[in-house]
């Protein structure tokens, strides 16, 4: 399952029930206010807060939750069971052959159950992970160029840090920054808040959400609309 799912500095996506997503690109309308800035043309973006923060990817996590619980409890009993089998074979050293063998053939049959529905879930998903990812992308990099452009930046950046400060310091995060820059790409050292425009598009992002429920008469996802 680790193949539908797209990590993107900490926050798992799995993008299904596609819906028409062009609605942003129509949208005008005034974008909340950021400071101004001044002497640079080149601003970053985190696009893990993006994801974070953007309620129409936080709907499409808990529609990924949904649909992913049921086999989840299916898959952790199946587990469960295999554990206790093994150990049963391990520990019990007057466990007779017979009792081995059949135990042995349970555990191989469950694990045969959990490949199938990991296939199973994969077939489900995959095609409109793919799709939604790429609407979602599209939606993102939209926002992104609009707001680039009223407020002067040329250049645009993406990069990605944990959501958890803590994680900031952290082997893991610094490895793969090095890891990154040893590779030839860039990744951000320091960046002024007059440049990170990430909460600037979120906050864009969820205003034309917002927009869009309110025309259709529908309450937005995570909150009352906005009067």
């Amino acid at each position: 399952m680790k193949r539908m799912i797209l990590i993107v500095t900490g926050f798992a996506v799995v993008l299904t029930g596609a819906y028409c997503s062009t609605y942003l690109f129509a949208q005008g309308g005034g974008a909340p206010a950021t400071p101004q800035v001044q002497g640079t043309k080149v601003a970053v973006v985190n696009i893990g807060l993006v994801f974070n923060k953007y309620k129409r990817a936080i709907q499409v996590k808990n529609e990924l939750e949904a649909t992913l619980e049921q086999p989840r409890k299916e898959a952790k009993k199946l587990m469960g069971e295999m554990e206790a089998w093994d150990k049963e074979i391990r520990e019990n050293l007057k466990l007779p052959k017979a009792d081995k063998d059949a135990y042995a053939d349970r555990i191989r049959k469950n694990k045969l159950k959990l490949d199938e529905m990991n296939y199973d879930i994969s077939k489900l998903l995959g095609k409109r992970s793919e799709d939604n990812l790429v609407l979602l992308y599209k939606e993102v990099n939209e926002c992104i160029k609009r707001v680039a452009e009223t407020y002067g930046f040329q250049v645009v950046l993406g990069y990605g840090d944990p959501m958890d400060k803590e994680l900031l310091s952290l082997f893991p995060n610094i490895n793969r920054k090095m890891q990154a820059m040893d590779a030839g790409s860039t990744v951000p050292l320091y960046v002024h808040g007059s440049v990170d425009l990430s909460s600037v598009i979120a906050d864009t992002l969820n205003h034309w959400h917002d927009e869009h429920m309110r025309k259709q008469g529908l309450q937005p996802a995570g909150g009352t609309l906005p009067k």
